[in-house]
């Protein structure tokens, strides 16, 4: 890594800074608690590999985001074996968009990392989720104050890893993709997206995944300050 180059930082939100995961769970539980839903304990187990999947196609192009959003429902409750109602799986899907931003749980030494890192470089944010949702998540966290920029897959019009998402970004951030580095969780959306636009990469390696293309990694994003 050529850090003495790098004037600019840009981050995922989801799974990187954001714990999506976490505050997930928190946000299902209170709309299963609320519609009284049973038989529904080993929900998040299955979601978050389907969720994942649905993600993973979604960034290809392949299906619409609100395939995505009923999809992995349904899947999810095929997995556990819960019988539910389209119309109840649509409430659950738009409850789910409206209330996950009031949970705003972090990955652990998200701030204190954010208040280092600030003083030294420009910091931006990339990311796939729609605009709305993602700018109350950042509000409601208490993140908006430590990015200059922020760049989402509605305003660039294409979503990572298309390389125009990670133009637009630049361009917004007035840098250059040889003075910038990329933080992110997603190995195609992220890593492969940034590396194929001249940028470098810190993959968030949260789950310790074998490491096949050799960048660098951290599993806690205080661990940026040891590399940066």
């Amino acid at each position: 890594m050529q850090k003495e180059y790098i004037t600019d930082l840009f981050f995922d939100l989801d799974h990187t800074i954001y714990d999506f995961d976490k505050n997930s769970a928190l946000t299902f539980q209170a709309i299963f608690t609320e519609m009284q839903l049973i038989g529904v304990d080993n929900f998040m187990t299955n979601f978050k590999p389907i969720n994942d999947s649905y993600w993973e196609r979604f960034s290809k192009e392949e299906i619409s985001r609100d395939f995505l959003r009923y999809g992995r429902l349904k899947d999810t409750f095929d997995a556990i074996d819960v019988k539910i109602s389209d119309d109840h799986i649509y409430y659950i899907a738009d409850e789910f968009i409206g209330k996950l931003p009031n949970y705003n749980h972090v990955f652990d030494g998200a701030y204190e990392t954010l208040d280092v890192l600030k003083n030294n470089y420009r910091l931006h944010i990339i990311t796939n989720g729609p605009d709305v949702v993602q700018e109350r998540k950042l509000k409601n966290a208490n993140l908006t104050a430590y990015f200059q920029t922020i760049t989402n897959s509605e305003i660039a019009g294409v979503k990572k890893p298309h390389p125009q998402i990670f133009q637009h970004a630049l361009t917004t951030a007035k840098t250059k993709a040889e003075n910038s580095l990329m933080i992110g969780d997603n190995i195609n959306a992220d890593v492969h997206g940034a590396l194929n636009v001249g940028m470098q990469v810190v993959w968030f390696n949260e789950f310790k995944l074998e490491n096949t293309i050799g960048v660098a990694e951290v599993q806690q994003l205080n661990q940026l300050l040891e590399i940066l």
